[in-house]
């Protein structure tokens, strides 16, 4: 009985969770979401081609090639940082999206302490570069953050001593393994700081065009702090599946059947008693199944 309410709950929960796009989010430090619970879908895109189609002979097919590509090409237009190259190309994935921040915002009586030694994202589940930012002072850069920090989660050590008085950590993730690319921007604002801030200053503010056919979706109710992974905390509530509630009445003791079934029942045989006693396992492994 315990073991079928445990399937059921959890295929509500499973049906329950909200969808997402994408991939990573950070952790360490905490950040503050738009929906009241972290969001590892990316949050705006770049096209794949802004800088044409590149050289299939020379670079090789898929994800390795693109990253060849970019690598190659990154350093010639002049950009001050990867982070300034997202803002000024980006379209964001609905009008809901912070140009700056992606699915984080800004709440000054939630701000976070830093890690000693190393911050925590959730992986870099794609190839493609990222870079970490404290204010205007640059943590890190790498062209592929899913080779050099392959971890799940990523563990990325850093020095804390440059983020010292610092308003705000952000970082910036580019998956380049689709069409278009993918861009993750998370904001997280610090401990002893003050106010918003602004992106870095060799970043700039990001372009805010919602790209064609998105839009606006509705402000949902913040319902829970916890990872993506997890649903608000509503889900649980669900009621059980009906199919529980089937298997339940076909585990009432005799006396709550009717009389003639339970008057059948005592007169059952013993192997075709333990056959009864069988069919409730059965009907969880039939749930099981759905």
């Amino acid at each position: 009985m315990q073991n079928l309410a445990l399937i059921a709950t959890g295929a509500t929960v499973l049906v329950s969770m909200p969808a997402v796009r994408g991939h990573g989010f950070i952790v360490e430090p905490a950040a503050q979401w738009f929906k009241g619970y972290p969001d590892n879908g990316w949050g705006s895109t770049v096209d794949n081609e802004i800088w044409g189609t590149y050289d299939f002979t020379k670079y090789g097919y898929g994800p390795n090639g693109t990253l060849g590509f970019f690598k190659d090409t990154f350093p010639t237009k002049g950009y001050d940082s990867l982070g300034q190259f997202i803002a000024k190309n980006q379209e964001l994935y609905s009008s809901d999206i912070d140009p700056d921040c992606g699915w984080t915002i800004y709440k000054d009586s939630a701000r976070s302490e830093l890690p000693e030694a190393q911050l925590e994202y959730t992986g870099f589940t794609h190839p493609g570069p990222c870079e970490i930012w404290c204010d205007d002072t640059k943590l890190l850069f790498d062209y592929d953050c899913w080779t050099k920090y392959p971890a799940i989660p990523a563990k990325i050590p850093y020095d804390k001593s440059k983020c010292a008085d610092a308003n705000r950590l952000t970082i910036y993730w580019i998956g380049i393994h689709g069409v278009p690319w993918q861009i993750y921007t998370d904001c997280v604002w610090l401990k002893g700081g003050s106010g918003r801030g602004e992106p870095p200053s060799a970043v700039g503010p990001g372009a805010s065009t919602v790209a064609a056919g998105s839009g606006s979706s509705s402000t949902p109710t913040p319902t829970s702090t916890s990872p993506a992974t997890t649903a608000p905390s509503t889900a649980t509530k669900d009621k059980p599946a009906s199919k529980e509630t089937a298997s339940e009445a076909s585990m009432m003791p005799p006396q709550q059947l009717p009389p003639r079934q339970s008057l059948r029942r005592r007169r059952q045989p013993q192997s075709l008693q333990r056959l009864a006693h069988r069919q409730p396992m059965r009907n969880a492994l039939a749930v099981d199944r759905v």
